[in-house]
Parts: structure tokens; C-alpha cells; sequence
């Protein structure tokens, strides 16, 4: 990886001048060894660093990271290293309708540098690029205007789908409000890009091989969710719906889902997770009326309309849990017995964040 990695930093330069630096980084729901690659950006800026580098952890509405967690990527790069607080922001105006708020330290930066894991996305087809700054550090009421109920549920915001996608459109206009005019991608398999943004981003997205194709649909599927993602439901729910509500997903009506995912955080301690798990008691499953009826307020939400869809054709079942009592006190159906029991011979996917089943290939796809 650092070969790679110092490969694609080899030609990182800023303006002259430059004073202040921001880089946005992940929190620990990505799959990448963060002080690593903060480490080799301290050896491609060397003694051009700027006076002041801040880097800020995107925690979304996640929960921050502990001073044990920040402690080694302080080490590898002896910067400020802070987690970003969705209710200490600094706004500047509307976007596109959508308020730009950002954490201080990037709305202070001359320039924002975005480290990101080029992946499936629900919302944004990929995640990278301006979201790492956008989404990760942003502020609770661009969070909430991002993941209102009409936006997430449009039909062009589609896993998978970069190219008029009207919630990657806002994600990429306010990453250029706030200042980030550089993104280092990495591709998940040893691989990495640098550059702008937008362009990085679709650099990536193009290098990605996201679909395979099965020959018929299926009654039943496993998805193995990667440790990163299973420590609680609301990120481990990702792999189920990103399947269900892909342009051709291999299922029959009523097909059986099960997450093989351990949830020993139950449904999540962050506050939009919480706020999640609230909504999700408080309708029974289906959740029809989340899709329906009067619209919630709030952010975190997201993922409560991602599973109502799901449900309206499908069975979810998370299996391999450590707390199902907490899953089921939120409607979600869940036992400690292993995948292979709930779902004997069901189509497995191993790796649901990077690579789906289809029926046929999304017209367009990257690869």
C-alpha cells in the first residue's frame, strides 16, 4: 500500500503561500489504516508542509472517536487532529438550496485536502471525492437537507450511479464551496488517485468493478459485512439495501436477506443512529408510513427509508448478532445463529460494499 500511496502523492503541490491546510479523513466505518496515509503526507509535503495543518475526523452524525483512537493518527503525523462535531460548524449560506455548513477548521482553510475509500454508496454511487468534507464534516442541517426523504428516494440517487445523480451534484457543490480542491482516493485493493475532486472521483468510479451478473433470481442471499461496517446495524443495513435497491438485484419477491454481521453496538451510539433507531420503534415493520406519511424531521433518518423500501419486497434477517434483543426492539428481525443456518445454500455475497450481484449490467456501469 505505501508504495502505491506514495506513488500517487508523488506529485502533490500547493500554492505558493499557502498558510493553511485542512484534511478531512474517515472515521473508523471505512476500511483504511488512516495513519498510514497521514504519515505519507507528511513525507510528500516535507518541508513545504504549510504553518498550520489541521486534519479533521468525518464523523457525519457517527460517533466521535475516542482519545485512544485519535492518539495514533496524532502520532504518524504530529498534526492537530480533531473529530468534527455536526453542531460546531461554520455556515457559508445555501448551496444549491442545501446550507453549506462545515467544520471551522476547513471553513478556515485556505485549502481542504479529502482522504477517501472509493466504495459503494448509497446515495452518492461512490463515496470519495468532496463527500469526505461535505458529508463527513459537515453540519447537522446540511446533513438533514442532504438526506431529506424526497432526495434520498429520487430516483436518479442510485448505488452505484455518479453521472446525474442529484445528490452527488450537491455533494460535489458544496465540497467546492467549502474550499476542498484536492481529494487522495484510495480504490480499496492497493490502488490510489490524486488530483481534483470531481476528477478523482470519477477516475476511481471508472476503475471499479462493481457488478456481477447471476443467470436467474434468487430466494435467498447471504451478505458477509466487512468488520468495518458490522459493528452496528445502521451501517451494516447498508449492504442489505444497497443489494435491494440496485438497478437489477437478482431477487425474487420476498427473497430473504441476511446481513451476516455481529451489531455489538446494536443499532449504533452516534446521534443520527440513535435518532435512526427511535424512528424504526416507532412504526411497526413494513415501515410503510415512513415512505407515505408525514415526513420526519432530521438526520440520521436516511437509513429508516432505505430499509422501509427494502421491506416492501424483501425479508431482512441479521444473523451471527451479539445483541438481537436490541435489534428486535427495533422491528428488525435478528438471531445469534450463523448465516449458514438462517440461509442454507443462498447466494453469497462477499464483499456487498465493492461488488453487487445484478440480474444484467446496469446500462452504463463502471468497469
Amino acid at each position: 500500500m505505501v508504495g502505491a500511496l506514495e506513488d500517487a502523492l508523488a506529485g502533490l503541490s500547493l500554492p505558493p503561500g499557502l498558510r493553511r491546510l485542512a484534511i478531512a479523513v474517515p472515521d473508523l466505518t471505512r476500511p483504511l489504516h488512516t495513519p498510514t496515509v497521514l504519515a505519507a503526507l507528511g513525507r510528500a509535503l516535507g518541508e513545504c508542509a504549510p504553518a498550520e495543518v489541521t486534519v479533521v475526523v468525518g464523523l457525519g452524525l457517527h460517533r466521535p472517536l475516542t482519545e485512544a483512537e485519535l492518539a495514533p493518527l496524532r502520532a504518524a503525523c504530529g498534526w492537530p487532529v480533531l473529530n468534527s462535531d455536526p453542531d460546531d460548524t461554520a455556515d457559508l449560506g445555501l448551496v444549491g438550496g442545501v446550507p453549506c455548513q462545515v467544520a471551522h477548521a476547513i471553513a478556515e482553510a485556505e485549502l481542504t485536502l479529502a482522504v477517501g475509500v472509493v466504495e459503494l454508496h448509497q446515495y452518492a454511487g461512490f463515496s470519495g471525492g468532496h463527500k469526505a468534507s461535505a458529508v463527513g464534516c459537515g453540519g447537522r442541517d446540511t446533513l438533514a437537507a442532504l438526506h431529506a426523504r424526497a432526495m434520498v428516494c429520487d430516483p436518479a440517487v442510485q448505488v452505484g450511479r455518479v453521472e446525474g445523480n442529484p445528490f452527488r451534484d450537491a455533494v460535489d457543490a458544496l465540497g467546492e464551496r467549502n474550499g476542498t480542491r484536492l481529494a487522495l482516493l484510495s480504490l480499496g485493493d492497493g490502488r490510489w488517485t490524486f488530483g481534483e475532486p470531481r476528477a478523482a472521483l470519477r477516475a476511481a468510479a471508472a476503475a471499479q468493478d462493481p457488478w456481477w451478473t447471476v443467470p436467474e433470481p434468487v430466494s435467498a442471499c447471504v451478505l458477509r459485512v466487512p468488520r468495518a461496517k458490522a459493528a452496528n446495524f445502521y451501517q451494516a443495513s447498508r449492504a442489505a439495501t444497497y443489494l435491494a435497491l440496485s438497478p437489477s438485484p437478482p431477487l425474487l419477491d420476498g427473497a430473504r436477506l441476511v446481513l451476516d454481521a455481529a451489531c455489538p453496538d446494536g443499532a449504533g451510539e452516534g446521534s443520527g443512529e440513535r435518532a435512526f433507531a427511535a424512528l424504526m420503534a416507532s412504526v411497526a415493520p413494513p415501515w410503510q408510513s415512513l415512505l407515505t406519511g408525514p415526513v420526519p424531521s432530521g438526520a440520521g433518518l436516511q437509513r429508516a427509508y432505505m430499509l422501509a423500501r427494502l421491506a416492501q419486497r424483501y425479508e431482512l434477517i441479521v444473523a451471527g448478532c451479539e445483541r438481537p434483543e436490541a435489534l428486535r426492539a427495533i422491528g428488525v428481525e435478528a438471531t445469534a445463529a450463523p448465516a449458514e443456518a438462517v440461509a442454507p445454500g443462498a447466494l453469497t455475497v462477499p464483499t456487498p460494499f465493492t461488488r453487487l450481484p445484478q440480474l444484467q449490467r446496469p446500462p452504463g456501469a463502471p468497469g
